[in-house]
């Protein structure tokens, strides 16, 4: 026996139920909005250890042909970056030197005598010592000593010479207000809080 349809019959949703639909949707997405963002975080950090890695990797070249550590500072068109910019490579080089840009700086600045070098990073400035040539067999704790770390927009240098904490230049800009640091034997890691002896290449 056939059953008939009345024309009444309404298999869509009502207004209510639609209603209920967009506010389970909208909790949902409320709930994983901080998930997402904090993936989002955690991958632009990734990228800024991937970027200081290469940086680390360019200075020991440049210590394995020089025997020192490039100067911070050697003219006005000459600095530590642009002394490692030929080790490198050229991959990085057509795109902008962008091994220079962490991604989570919001502030892309081109360095007005280079403007290939967007520059997120800065060489440990603490004691002078990377200031001038600096023997690279004089650091006595390699993998205790930070070479390289997260700098805010317009320097090139972390710390004033002096310990601070938090240290003077060094852009806190990473999940848990962290920064990525290079150390002189050329591993790589996020750090949070430090002591003088970090960034002492004498001690």
């Amino acid at each position: 026996m056939c059953v008939t349809r009345h024309q009444d019959d309404d298999s869509g949703l009502t207004l209510v139920e639609l209603l209920v639909v967009i506010a389970i949707v909208g909790i949902l997405a409320a709930l994983m909005l901080p998930t997402l963002a904090s993936a989002k975080a955690q991958g632009k950090r990734a990228g800024c250890l991937s970027n200081l890695r290469q940086i680390e990797l360019a200075t020991q070249l440049y210590t394995d042909d020089c025997n020192y550590y490039p100067q911070i500072w050697v003219n006005s068109t000459t600095r530590w970056m642009d002394l490692i910019k030929p080790y490198i490579g050229k991959p990085v080089l057509q795109q902008n030197s962008s091994v220079y840009l962490c991604p989570a700086n919001s502030k892309r600045v081109p360095l007005p005598y280079d403007p290939t070098i967007f520059l997120s990073y800065g060489m440990n400035a603490y004691g002078s010592y990377f200031w001038y040539a600096f023997k690279a067999d004089c650091v006595r704790y390699p993998s205790a000593t930070i070479v390289y770390a997260d700098c805010v927009t317009n320097y090139y240098w972390c710390t004033d010479g002096t310990f601070t904490n938090p240290v003077a230049h060094v852009d806190y800009r990473h999940p848990g207000k962290s920064f990525v640091a290079a150390y002189c034997d050329g591993h790589v890691e996020p750090q949070t809080v430090t002591t003088k002896d970090d960034w002492d290449p004498s001690k």
